[in-house]
């Protein structure tokens, strides 16, 4: 879910940015030749309880480009994390006798009215 919110996120910011840059003028036609052109703003989010901390626009754009550094390893580990998680499960299920198998699926199903003891 994490990651389809990243996804939808980064998609928008592209075609955002896709967007403005087709807006801009050519030079010498526009009231911005004068400005400087500076570093597009980082998107993130901010850890929570920062926002109270009145960090400067410098500090949160650092955070930022923190994450966005550290976002494609950290998405390699929780990918590793998911598929050892599975490996354990099917491992654990593979303990279960036949009749157990089938008594934990109807408990999954909701069939029965079992407790977890």
């Amino acid at each position: 879910m994490r990651r389809a919110i990243c996804s939808s996120v980064l998609a928008l910011a592209m075609f955002g940015g896709t967007m403005l840059v087709g807006l801009q003028s050519a030079p010498g036609q526009g009231a911005n030749d004068k400005e400087v052109k500076s570093e597009p703003k980082a998107k993130g989010q901010l850890p929570m309880n920062w926002k109270a901390l009145g960090l400067t626009d410098k500090q949160i754009q650092e955070v930022y480009k923190i994450q966005a550094k550290n976002r494609d390893e950290i998405d390699k580990l929780e990918a590793q994390i998911k598929e050892l998680k599975a490996k354990t499960t099917k491992e654990q299920f593979e303990v279960l006798t036949p009749e157990q198998k089938k008594r934990l699926e109807e408990i999954l199903k909701g069939k029965a009215g079992g407790t977890d003891k």
